[in-house]
């Protein structure tokens, strides 16, 4: 009788709780609509955004090679900048094709291996199917097109080695034809979506992915980020735990990036969280956030200020991030810190909230 007694409130408790539940799960939208939100006024407007910058760069780098000078390898570095900031923006979105074709071994792998870029330069000329078909995902993309652009005597380099120029010219249209056919995959044959990945992902097709999976994708993809971010990045060069420190998992290389390259993934989670690449938004766009508030508005606001302190601590780091973090470490920890708690709440609070599955991302590295 006594357990009774005390199993009664138990039970009433939690009848109460699933019912607070329940009535502010009633105020988020419906995840369909999140995902249709999410699919035309983020993922489609981000893909298209990489593959015109990434045509850009590949102009840029026909127009260098055609006349060499200053101000044509300045227009093609700064096009190599947007360019890879559109691509790390695009991390939190890589499911589906980007995937399904492995287009990171064509668009930006890492590490690269740059005296094996130098020795392929010096062997032969190559062409763009070469660099598809042949080249290792080592020594191809924007980080062996980084190697070249912004080597301190670029210049001469290139205008004595015909070799060179054809390198990344060749590497440059095959990165850009791998973005360019992401984005048609997701629009499908027509152009119009029909019978394309958008219309599978957000449920619109009849054959579609199932929502909770389609949800999954947008969520956990970030998960992995954040701590690729904050522990084997961040982490492994401060030595965190313990560890030997390792500037070498900051990936920076000769355009001094690394900076920027973590601003832009942190921003591209926050998109992904929003469901769209302005914070203030439109009052018809829906995204992850929505479906948060609705359940519970406290964990909304935590969660966008984690995102506010990631940003805030990742763009006072200075470069050149290995020699910034070595003579001063502790702007690198606060970023550290900061990563490691958006990563916490999103892998708690958010995942738990909205039932996502985490498993496993082929995302989980440096992304870059």
């Amino acid at each position: 009788m006594r357990d009774a007694m005390i199993r009664i409130p138990l039970i009433c408790s939690l009848l109460i709780f699933a019912a607070l539940i329940a009535c502010t799960s009633a105020n988020a939208p419906a995840r369909e609509d999140v995902l249709t939100s999410a699919t035309a006024n983020l993922i489609l407007p981000r893909y298209e955004a990489l593959a015109a910058d990434m045509n850009t760069l590949s102009g840029a780098a026909d127009a260098l090679c055609a006349a060499p000078s200053q101000p044509t390898l300045d227009n093609a570095r700064q096009s190599w900048r947007d360019a890879r900031a559109q691509w790390l923006r695009s991390q939190s979105l890589w499911f589906g094709p980007v995937m399904e074709r492995r287009s990171r071994s064509l668009v930006d792998w890492a590490p690269i291996e740059p005296d094996a870029i130098e020795e392929r330069i010096q062997a032969s000329a190559i062409t763009p199917s070469d660099a598809r078909e042949f080249l290792p995902s080592t020594q191809r993309g924007l980080g062996a097109i980084e190697h070249l652009l912004f080597q301190s005597d670029a210049l001469q380099t290139l205008a004595a080695a015909p070799n060179r120029c054809a390198y990344i010219t060749a590497i440059a249209t095959a990165a850009a034809a791998e973005t360019a056919a992401i984005l048609a995959e997701w629009n499908g044959s027509s152009g119009d979506r029909d019978g394309g990945y958008a219309a599978y992902f957000d449920g619109s097709a009849e054959n579609s992915l199932l929502n909770k999976s389609a949800l999954n994708d947008l969520v956990r993809i970030s998960v992995f980020m954040s701590r690729s971010i904050s522990d084997m990045r961040l982490g492994k060069a401060l030595g965190v735990d313990g560890q030997i420190p390792n500037l070498t998992a900051l990936n920076a290389g000769a355009a001094n990036n690394a900076v920027q390259d973590i601003r832009n993934q942190i921003l591209g989670m926050q998109d992904a969280y929003i469901g769209a690449s302005d914070l203030s938004g439109d009052a018809a766009t829906l995204g992850v956030t929505d479906l948060v508030r609705g359940i519970s508005p406290d964990a909304d606001d935590r969660m966008r200020a984690a995102f506010a302190d990631a940003l805030a601590a990742a763009s006072a780091l200075q470069e050149p991030l290995p020699q910034t973090l070595t003579e001063d470490p502790a702007p690198a920890t606060t970023a550290y810190n900061a990563v490691k708690e958006l990563q916490i709440r999103l892998n708690t609070e958010v995942v738990s909230l909205l039932d996502i599955t985490v498993g496993f991302a082929d995302t989980d590295g440096d992304g870059g």
